[in-house]
């Protein structure tokens, strides 16, 4: 935004409030409702945000959350994206942006000031009617309605929003930049394109049915293998190893990091950079993987270039299927996912010492369990629909399954030369 909007900022610490940053006011949240009410707030934690978010809720306060905008804004601080997204705006009639936040703002601004093209914005389903009278008398007609979009386009600033039942049928995602970020690619990972092309490949996950006497089954077949996370656990009982391993579990990967690097050797270890973050050991290969949200209704994207990155479905499993997909494999066999959480952590993986301490793992909340079971099962039943567009097949090799999203199929029958 520039700065030039904003009015001031809210801080509750005390020994910031009465300073500046970037000659801009920093004031109590008392100062604002005495002095300050006329000007929308902007919700910018992520931590901390439900709270900010009930206490302005309780003083009739309106306000945006900086929760819907894209990753690359509130996590990878890539510069000038509003430009970026700008230029996915086609054609020189009205432009009608669904979603009344922050991001979606930001873009209106940017076309009003340069004049270039009509733009309006229609509040989402549920929007906040005070938001909306706020911003209709400051943007006026600017702020339209969804009976007004018509033949015209309609971008979606979000994955936040239901969109099933919007009156256009021109509908456009504004939310995802995987393709449009130069950042992202890794020369790498492109260097692995198609190099198993028209080959199978395992995909080894970590359930409690995994058998080591089958990883070496795998290692004296030469299989191609894609593993992860805490794989690393069956290391010392098997001469097996992974081909590939990949790594979004940033709880897990703060364990594993430094046995990976001193013990074990593995030639390819992708790791998201939601785990690796700034500088990490070259050892290491960084991929992007764009957290966008998943619902029972719809499904993830899929990634056709994995050098840019992938798309989160719940499960690092998803995240697989999209590079053995790169790598060109034709046919891909799950392997030991077990698709079940038990009340007791210990008895969820193939190994007592997974992890530590499971009990402070953040991702087995069992409210974020369920919500990473709803996206898994959408995601892996999507990969399935792909099959036949994209050319591959997956199948369900595990030996005890609750998964049923893939064609099951006898793992000792693989191996029967």
């Amino acid at each position: 935004m520039r700065g030039k909007k904003v009015c001031a900022f809210i801080d509750s610490n005390p020994k910031f409030q009465g300073g500046s940053y970037k000659n801009i006011p920093i004031i109590s949240f008392d100062t604002y409702l005495e002095q300050y009410r006329n000007c929308v707030v902007i919700v910018t934690p992520h931590v901390g945000a439900q709270e900010i978010e009930q206490l302005l809720y309780q003083h009739n306060v309106t306000y945006l959350s900086s929760e819907v905008l894209p990753q690359e804004i509130t996590d990878d601080g890539i510069a000038g994206l509003v430009e970026i997204a700008a230029g996915k705006l086609s054609g020189g009639e009205t432009a009608y942006l669904y979603g009344l936040n922050l991001f979606s703002v930001c873009l209106l601004d940017y076309f009003m000031e340069r004049q270039t093209r009509a733009v309006k914005i229609v509040p989402e389903d549920g929007a906040d009617p005070q938001l909306i009278k706020s911003l209709r008398a400051y943007y006026g007609n600017r702020i339209g309605n969804p009976q007004e979009i018509g033949p015209s386009r309609l971008y979606i600033t979000s994955d936040k929003y239901n969109c099933r039942e919007l009156p256009a049928k021109n509908q456009t995602v504004l939310y995802d930049f995987l393709s449009q970020v130069p950042e992202y690619r890794n020369p790498r990972i492109e260097a692995l394109k198609d190099i198993h092309k028209g080959k199978r490949c395992f995909i080894i996950g970590c359930g409690p049915s995994l058998r080591i006497e089958d990883l070496d089954t795998l290692a004296a077949s030469k299989e191609i293998c894609i593993s992860v996370n805490g794989i690393i656990r069956a290391f010392q009982s098997t001469a097996w190893r992974p081909n590939y391993y990949l790594c979004q579990h940033a709880y897990g990967f703060n364990e594993w990091q430094d046995t990976l690097l001193r013990d074990y050797k593995i030639d390819h270890m992708l790791i998201s950079d939601g785990c690796l973050g700034g500088e990490f050991d070259p050892a290491f290969i960084k991929f992007h993987l764009s957290c966008l949200d998943v619902w029972e209704d719809r499904p993830p994207f899929f990634s056709r270039d994995f050098s840019r990155g992938a798309y989160v479905g719940g499960n690092v499993m998803y995240t697989c299927i999209q590079f053995a997909f790169y790598l060109g494999c034709s046919e891909m066999y799950l392997y030991g996912v077990d698709h079940t959480v038990t009340a007791n952590k210990k008895d969820n993986h193939f190994s007592k010492d997974y992890l530590a301490d499971e009990t402070k793992d953040p991702d087995l909340i069992p409210t974020v369990v369920a919500r990473e079971r709803m996206e898994t099962n959408t995601a892996l039943a999507h990969a399935r629909e792909l099959e036949t567009e994209l050319g591959f097949k997956v199948y369900n090799a595990s030996r005890k399954t609750m998964l049923e999203a893939f064609e099951r199929v006898d793992f000792d029958t693989l191996f029967t030369e």
